[in-house]
């Protein structure tokens, strides 16, 4: 169910038959290489949402772009939100999603640049003394990629997320922009990372360009396949989600014990350690 679609009078009622469960499709506004909407990332995570959330009931908020993606401030078109606003304003709208009756909110991405901002925003949730259950969505990525793939490299605005949005919506594609050239990683940080060394621009001193690999590679027969496994993954997290009893029992219990810390038993009796 689309957030934006429901009335009022319809919302609450809906909220319940969907055991609570909400989903913010995160992605960003940012190049994705000469051929590829800005949107490219939110278009992704807010479709493979909606679709999961037709076969496992839950209420998909609308298309959310404010993600982390400073590393694409040098190419047109990208907006870039101030970090201290990105986690206030999913905060903001977490508890929002909470007063409205939603007490397990998942955050799917659909962007690779949030894959250290969602898991930091959900652990340090405990700071907060909240009553809901945040779960992000770390899926695994299509494992017959291999198969169907002719690249090796093909992330972003590559063989992969081309095909998926000619899927999605191939008006947005414009096949006849795609880069001349493959691209390949520049690897002009390799003797860091093999040290085990991240820097902030990463991602810039491989892929400067925003392109990695060869999107002429890309069908809209592709983009199904793997359009299709995100959404089996997504629905299989909501199952779990809505089945989930344990957790929220866990942050109220320790939004509890955080407030008057105490020495555990386990430390000092023998036959308390499941406590």
């Amino acid at each position: 169910m689309k957030w934006e679609n429901l009335t009022s009078l319809d919302f609450e009622n809906q909220a319940k038959q969907c055991g609570g469960v909400g989903i913010i499709p995160v992605g960003v506004l940012e190049a994705h290489a000469s051929h590829l909407p800005l949107g490219t990332d939110l278009f992704v995570a807010y479709s493979s949402a909606c679709r999961a959330a037709e076969i496992e009931t839950a209420i998909v908020f609308p298309a959310y772009p404010y993600g982390i993606n400073i590393e694409t401030a040098h190419l047109p078109g990208g907006v870039v939100i101030k970090r201290e606003l990105v986690f206030a304003l999913l905060e903001n709208i977490c508890d929002e999603m909470y007063r409205n009756g939603l007490n397990k909110i998942i955050l799917h991405s659909g962007h690779g640049g949030n894959r250290y901002y969602l898991p930091l925003f959900v652990q340090t949730l405990p700071e907060k003394d909240k009553s809901y259950t945040v779960y992000y969505a770390n899926l695994e990525f299509f494992p017959g990629a291999e198969d169907i793939l002719e690249t090796t490299e093909y992330g972003h605005a590559g063989e992969a997320e081309t095909s998926m949005l000619l899927h999605i919506d191939p008006d947005l594609v414009k096949m006849d922009q795609v880069p001349p050239m493959p691209f390949t990683s520049l690897k002009r940080n390799a003797e860091l990372k093999e040290v085990g060394a991240y820097t902030q621009v990463d991602w810039y001193s491989m892929y400067p360009h925003m392109y990695v690999g060869d999107a002429s590679k890309s069908t809209a027969e592709k983009g199904k396949t793997m359009f299709d496994h995100e959404v089996d993954a997504l629905v299989t997290l909501i199952q779990a989600v809505k089945a989930d009893r344990v957790t929220p029992g866990f942050v109220e219990e320790f939004n509890q014990r955080k407030s008057n810390p105490t020495t555990p038993d386990f430390w000092t009796s023998p036959g308390e350690g499941e406590k």
